[in-house]
């Protein structure tokens, strides 16, 4: 029951908001040369509202003001909502809404580039290159997944990566970058990169080969598969984060006086998403928000850049919520000093968000490092360091002396920060789409993510 109204509250909460920023924002009235479409991906009304809130109660370096990229775009745009159910099912995945996003059709669950007969269709991007305009895709994820594959390959499946590989290579794009190296290096594609290279494209495998391309084409691959979350970036100094591959995209892509028109997805706030982990899935919106403050810059300053941001689904619907508290719980926050209403009412007080923040490495990946532990090592206590570790400061999982499964960790994180998620999957929640420059009021009011291609078309005028 709980799920149910949270989804509702959700929908209707942001289906009303979306609306009423569509009739208040200015518009930018005109035809776009240049667009640039960013997709979070999983990035839900709940991922959004969490990060935003966020930011204005934690101490961040990166936002000293205390306000966020996303919501000073989101104040100064167009916002609309939008479905993003397929052929013939309310839920979607990421192949199939890529696909109806990119193409403008309905399509399937694990469809790239083609209908729900499995029929190929043409691309946003295939048509920017038919009118001479320059395209590219980026993904922090890697750039045979479903979402980037959506925009220049056509499959059955999404689990052709050797073959989208091979497609995105023979595209007309002038830019494709992020993980996914092994797909163009071995199996069938040993010699990928070579027949590539024959092609005129650039390949760069970290930054310091980047930073040497200055024109042409760059097929950049920056992992073996998915690129390193945000919160590790530290650890990667050779490796692009998302803001850098989008800048040296920009560069070369607005060379071309016909315009160009760029993809780009931040990938792993859906990865966090699906492990229900707070902190490093607002550590990937950060990665987002560095993204859309330098995109969101250049087209103020170009004047014909169209930005428009949205999500493919929703993944996870995290919030906080309230709780009654036991005694002992009770007795434990209230020497904390922490407020609760009613005697034993738990309604989470505002230092929980610097807690969230806090969180850099996902849980999903310490918990195996501790299951390689000698046996008698692996212990509660061993287990509770680890986690804190991760956590950057104490949070007490009440592991009470035993050792929780991986699930139940997870739940217990979470119960520990007053958070509830309505699902490890993804939702059926409408989604947020906002809008900036010249067509930009082509996004406002409610639609369906297959009406997103054609307002692409009318704003650019292909």
């Amino acid at each position: 029951m709980l799920k149910k109204l949270f989804l509702l509250i959700t929908v209707v909460m942001f289906g009303a908001a979306g609306v009423w920023a569509a009739e208040e924002a200015q518009t930018s009235l005109g035809q776009a040369k240049s667009a640039v479409w960013i997709i979070g991906d999983g990035m839900g009304p709940g991922a959004m509202g969490m990060f935003m809130q966020g930011v204005h109660h934690v101490d961040l370096a990166q936002y000293p003001q205390k306000m966020s990229a996303l919501e000073n775009f989101i104040n100064a745009s167009v916002t609309g909502v939008y479905f993003n159910n397929t052929y013939d099912t309310i839920v979607t995945d990421s192949a199939g809404a890529a696909t109806q996003m990119a193409a403008g059709v309905l399509s399937r669950p694990g469809n790239i580039g083609v209908d729900h007969d499995g029929k190929t269709v043409t691309t946003l991007l295939e048509e920017a290159l038919k009118e001479g305009k320059s395209v590219g895709i980026i993904s922090d994820a890697y750039v045979t997944d479903a979402t980037p594959a959506g925009f220049l390959s056509h499959v059955q499946n999404r689990k052709e990566r050797y073959e989208i590989a091979r497609q995105l290579v023979h595209s007309g794009a002038q830019v494709i970058m992020g993980g996914g190296l092994k797909y163009f290096t071995k199996e069938e594609n040993k010699k990928l990169l070579k027949e590539a290279k024959k092609l005129g494209w650039q390949v760069a495998e970290n930054t310091k080969q980047l930073s040497k391309i200055k024109k042409g084409r760059i097929l950049g691959l920056f992992a073996e598969e998915g690129m390193p979350f945000y919160g590790d970036m530290e650890k990667y100094p050779q490796t692009p984060t998302l803001k850098e591959m989008t800048q040296k995209a920009i560069d070369v892509l607005s060379q071309n006086e016909k315009g160009f028109v760029l993809m780009v997805e931040a990938g792993k706030i859906d990865w966090a998403l699906h492990d229900n982990e707070a902190g490093p899935s607002m550590w990937e919106m950060i990665n987002l928000d560095e993204t859309l403050s330098y995109v969101w810059n250049f087209a103020q300053q170009s004047g014909d850049t169209l930005v428009y941001l949205n999500a493919d689904h929703e993944t996870g619907m995290p919030a906080f919520h309230y709780r009654h508290l036991d005694e002992d719980s009770v007795k434990h926050k209230s020497a904390q000093g922490e407020m609760l209403y009613g005697g034993d009412t738990d309604y989470v007080n505002y230092p929980y968000y610097q807690k969230v923040f806090n969180h850099k490495k996902l849980l999903f990946y310490v918990y195996p490092e501790f299951k390689k532990l000698p046996k008698e090592q692996q212990t509660a206590e061993t287990l509770q360091q680890m986690a804190d570790e991760a956590f950057g400061g104490h949070i007490d999982l009440k592991l009470n002396g035993e050792v929780p499964d991986y699930e139940d960790l997870i739940e217990k994180t979470n119960e520990a920060l007053g958070l509830v998620w309505a699902t490890g999957n993804h939702s059926s929640g409408m989604l947020l789409g906002v809008a900036y420059g010249p067509g930009a009021e082509e996004f406002s009011g409610v639609y369906h993510n297959t009406d997103i291609k054609g307002k692409f078309e009318k704003a650019l005028g292909l």
